[in-house]
């Protein structure tokens, strides 16, 4: 059943602190309760990295125009950093960490445009797959390898904002903590073993509640291997710091499902059944996990009490949101509060695959979504069994398009900066 949608397109020139100006578009007609934030990469010098913000709530019945400005650049950041949002009774702050040359952490304060230096890591770290949950930053490699270099282990970490920033440090684990890292990372190698490792690659990764965060992944034995192997889906208690399967099969989306905010509902990029390409720009996840108990089989011939076992159990049901002709690029997705999110996608990566009439370079579009029946969905969630897949539910939204440029160029403002980072706070 083909998604029900309402749709308005506004172009616009966006206006920059850095004193370029246009006719930037409105976004009246929603309600959105956060700010976005964009992160940058530049083509050169010694930062790499700035960070934008959307007015998205800046509407204003009309009043007031969708604004694009310039936060701050990241000092002594490296290519190959990965950012997150992190929050405490303390604040709020975008954090990057990584880097291809060297591992660091950078965290911005933007109510005070502070930038601290967290603590370093051993080895460099390549656009690391980072997860905020509950006053925690958690850093896992996306690609763990066995030799020393870029993402050796160890291979997962966590950061704590609960208490106070974590500036400075010296190098290693000084505020860093160590965690177990996934079972299906090549920890434990024989001999032969080591000398010709698997690549595994994390394909997949959701913080779901206040207690889990779910990782998927695929697993190359050999390098003339046609298809990768699943290795399946993975749950990580954040108290008890432990792992457990929980799904034979991958989790149906690629890179990241961000929180809507509304129960357990998600917005992702799907993998399509068309040899594994992404042909949806969007769709709704329903991802619950739950512990069930289990009585341990012993014979009956030993007088031992047993006790129920809690394991966890996996369900999640999918809901398309629009669907697109052929391969497109995957976006980048970031929630906006009230049951809406927005996808980011910027003009460099749409050239790069080959579209015809995509936007120039130093464009960024901007699509923002409002979800308009989201108690039937979570209706129909509750009423189908946990082994659902697909419900054949049309998913409601208010849409609208937004083109944002930046023009002419500045120490901050180049005329090719992709977007690495869709951030809300």
């Amino acid at each position: 059943m083909a998604p029900k949608r309402k749709k308005s397109h506004v172009d616009g020139e966006v206006e920059s602190e850095d004193g370029s100006a246009a006719n930037p578009g409105d976004m009246s007609t929603f309600d959105f309760a956060k700010p976005v934030y964009l992160v940058a990469e530049h083509e050169g010098g010694k930062t790499a990295y700035s960070v934008f913000k959307v007015d998205a709530g800046g509407g204003g019945g009309g009043t007031k125009p969708l604004r694009v400005h310039t936060v701050a650049g990241l000092p002594n950041t490296t290519r190959g950093m990965s950012f997150v949002t992190a929050h405490s009774k303390l604040g709020s702050w975008i954090v990057g960490v990584g880097g291809k040359s060297r591992a660091g952490t950078i965290i911005l304060d933007p109510s005070t445009l502070e930038t601290y230096q967290g603590p370093r890591f051993l080895h460099p770290r390549s656009n690391p797959v980072l997860i905020s949950l509950a006053g925690e930053v958690y850093v896992l490699s996306r690609r763990p390898r066995v030799v020393p270099g870029i993402d050796f282990e160890p291979w997962f970490y966590s950061l704590s904002f609960k208490e106070e920033i974590p500036i400075g440090g010296g190098v290693g684990c000084t505020f860093w903590c160590k965690l177990p890292p996934p079972p299906f990372f090549p920890w434990s190698l024989n001999p032969y073993q080591f000398c010709n490792p698997p690549e595994v690659v994390v394909t997949s990764y959701a913080a779901v509640g206040s207690s889990h965060i779910l990782l998927s992944g695929v697993s190359t034995q050999q390098a003339h291997q046609e298809e990768p192997i699943i290795l399946g889906t993975y749950a990580f208690h954040v108290v008890n710091k432990t792992w457990e399967k929980v799904h034979s099969e991958n989790l149906p989306f690629v890179g990241q499902a961000v929180p809507l905010g509304c129960g357990s509902l998600f917005v992702a990029c799907p993998v399509s059944k068309n040899n594994g390409v992404t042909t949806a720009s969007a769709s709704l996840f329903h991802i619950s996990i739950m512990a069930t108990s289990s009585i341990p089989m012993s014979p009956p011939s030993l007088l031992i009490q047993e006790f129920p076992v809690l394991s966890p159990s996996l369900s999640f049901q999918e809901f398309p949101v629009r669907a697109s002709e052929g391969e497109i690029p995957k976006p980048l997705f970031c929630p906006l509060g009230n049951g809406s999110f927005c996808s980011i996608m910027s003009g460099s990566s749409l050239q790069s695959c080959g579209k015809p009439n995509c936007p120039e370079k130093d464009q960024v579009i901007l699509t923002a979504f409002q979800i308009e029946n989201i108690d039937a969905i979570l209706n129909a969630c509750q009423s189908v069994g946990k082994d659902a897949k697909t419900l054949q539910v049309a998913v409601q939204v208010k849409e609208q398009e937004h083109t944002c440029k930046f023009k002419g160029r500045s120490h901050v403002v180049d005329s090719d900066m992709p977007v690495v980072a869709a951030l809300s706070m």
